[in-house]
């Protein structure tokens, strides 16, 4: 068996030198926040509905309301942690809305605003008022 050694400073050879790579975390914009807002509350609906047909076909003695509520609870209250994070008067975040903006994202806050609204929580259901509103401005 020929076994050959890697020479370090041939191998960084191949990198220009002076290129610095940015990391970028897309975590960290807000593309990124709107995206998992609206991927959080579709995929819960689709979710919800196979959980919730499963148990009530099982017979469960799983009280299958109690089941829906507690998804419900966890999914608006993660997707609200990410689209919290919007503000419409910044020029990079409305670029997202407009990047996301759709049918789909206009049901997800409007689904959103429902849910809030029933547990009395006004100040998140003005902040998605604020971005589905954006949401459907027309391009300029």
């Amino acid at each position: 068996m020929n076994s050959k050694k890697i020479d370090v400073d041939e191998l960084f050879d191949l990198f220009p030198e002076g290129d610095e790579s940015t990391y970028v975390d897309f975590k960290e914009s807000p593309i990124y926040w709107i995206g998992m807002y609206k991927k959080l509350i579709l995929n819960h609906i689709n979710f919800n509905k196979k959980v919730i047909k499963f148990f009530k076909e099982a017979n469960s003695e799983l009280d299958v309301q109690d089941m829906k509520d507690a998804g419900e609870y966890v999914t608006y209250n993660r997707a609200w942690s990410w689209i919290k994070k919007i503000d419409c008067e910044v020029e990079l975040h409305t670029d997202a809305i407009f990047s996301y903006s759709d049918e789909y994202l206009e049901a997800t806050l409007e689904l959103g605003i429902s849910y809030f609204q029933n547990l009395e929580e006004y100040e998140r259901c003005a902040h998605l008022l604020k971005i589905l509103k954006e949401s459907k401005k027309p391009l300029i």
